[in-house]
């Protein structure tokens, strides 16, 4: 997406650190994050189980059924599911907030694109927790597959990573319309063929933008483009790369829904998806969640709007209309929450549940099933090893990655540590986080 417009002067730089854990002093702060990267150490090993164990050697049964092998990975990630969000959610005390819930029950009835903002690094997560929901508010409804519009790099970062890509078939593009088009559509029509029907989560955005110079440049483009076409600049979300949804609509060509999803995200009744521009914003990612067993947790707020599209159809003019209404929605509801409170802004939302007892047996099922096959191989001594290291890693990882860019950038497990490497050796050598500022605001 390009313009002719050139914004940076809009931004200022200016250098901070962000805190591990708000408000916290030194002795609190390392005693959270050692949960923390047990939180993400705990997910890896169980993941790296599920993966090894129980996911690759079915690849046997797609030689023979792709039907069945399916319908088989499918049981599998609904019995990964829930020791993925258990510690991030359940034990940090993570609450999400829907304002309608009976679409999403409606959405997990056949196939369904839900087309999302992209203002976290853990909308994968909040996807998989929904999805796995059989109760929504009055509403009762289907735990249902989920998959996920990924950035390629994604499908590379060890463990949870070849997991999405080996058990749950995501879709990972790498940016360019003429060459993911076809992986896009062979993906959908695959799934179409072994009649296994799923949700599909992509965010039209594309990008997470940080505080980095190329993150400043992007958002002064999002901005040009819209007053290309006539738009107010988006504050609050970038726009939609929208050519890639002619190929996405074939995810629901055989029926199902398209929805709109909106997500915000509160702590100590602080809004953090703020304006792009402001020094104030946060992106949550899974160590915002983890260190609200210590600290303050997270609350999510969904919004949701259904969509009526073809490829047909003039897809760019639809997504920037949306995308205005998101806009204003984030807007409306940043206004409200610094208006009336906390609790004043949950008004209108139902808090969603699932069977958190549930979660915490398959949680330690999952170390009985590890262990009792260390112990079966002799090799307890082996798995106590590996965790440790694998433990160690983590904390080198993730410690070197908040030091280099100044913040935590966890989507999933290492990828603080290697995206602030790769940043570092081509071009984006910032030791400090930096921050997009308003300059209008510091006249």
């Amino acid at each position: 997406m390009c313009s002719k417009h050139n914004e940076q002067s809009l931004l200022e730089t200016k250098t901070v650190r962000k805190p591990l854990v708000e408000g916290a002093g030194v002795v609190k702060t390392f005693l959270t994050m050692l949960f923390a990267h047990l939180g993400v150490c705990l997910l890896c090993i169980n993941v790296l189980f599920d993966l090894f164990i129980l996911g690759i050697p079915a690849y046997l049964i797609s030689l023979f059924s792709m039907k069945y092998f399916r319908a088989y990975m499918t049981a599998l990630i609904n019995f990964t599911t829930p020791i993925v969000f258990n510690l991030p959610m359940n034990w940090s005390g993570t609450k999400v907030y829907m304002d309608k819930p009976e679409l999403l029950a409606k959405a997990k009835e056949d196939n369904a694109l839900m087309l999302a903002n992209h203002g976290s690094r853990i909308d994968w997560m909040i996807g998989m927790f929904v999805s796995y929901l059989t109760k929504l508010g009055d509403y009762e409804c289907k735990r249902k597959r989920v998959g996920f519009v990924c950035e390629g790099i994604i499908q590379y970062m060890p463990l949870i990573g070849w997991y999405r890509k080996l058990v749950c078939e995501d879709v990972f593009v790498m940016r360019s319309f003429k060459q993911d088009a076809g992986t896009i559509k062979n993906n959908c029509n695959s799934f179409h063929d072994a009649k296994c029907k799923r949700m599909l989560f992509l965010s039209p955005e594309g990008v997470v933008c940080d505080f980095g110079e190329r993150d400043k440049k992007y958002i002064a483009e999002c901005r040009g483009f819209c007053e290309d076409l006539g738009y107010k600049p988006f504050e609050y979300v970038l726009t939609p790369r929208y050519k890639g949804l002619t190929c996405l609509v074939e995810q629901v060509k055989y029926g199902g829904m398209i929805v709109s999803v909106t997500m915000a995200f509160e702590r100590d009744g602080k809004f953090l998806n703020q304006k792009l521009t402001s020094l104030d914003r946060e992106i949550p990612d899974i160590y915002s969640l983890l260190v609200g067993l210590a600290g303050s947790p997270t609350n999510i707020y969904v919004d949701m709007k259904e969509l009526h599209f073809t490829a047909e159809d003039d897809i760019k003019t639809i997504m920037m209309e949306d995308y205005v209404r998101k806009d204003k929605v984030l807007a409306d509801w940043h206004k409200i929450l610094q208006d009336k409170g906390p609790e004043g802004f949950k008004e209108g939302f139902s808090v969603v549940h699932h069977n958190v007892l549930e979660a915490n047996l398959i949680q330690l099922l999952h170390m009985v099933m590890m262990v009792g096959l260390a112990w079966y191989m002799d090799r307890l001594a082996s798995l106590f090893s590996f965790g440790m290291c694998l433990y160690l890693i983590i904390i080198f990882t993730h410690s070197l990655g908040w030091f280099m860019n100044g913040t935590s950038m966890e989507s999933v497990p290492f990828e603080s540590g290697i995206k602030a490497i790769v940043m570092f050796f081509f071009g984006s050598k910032h030791k400090e986080r930096t921050v997009a500022v308003d300059s209008k605001k510091k006249k």
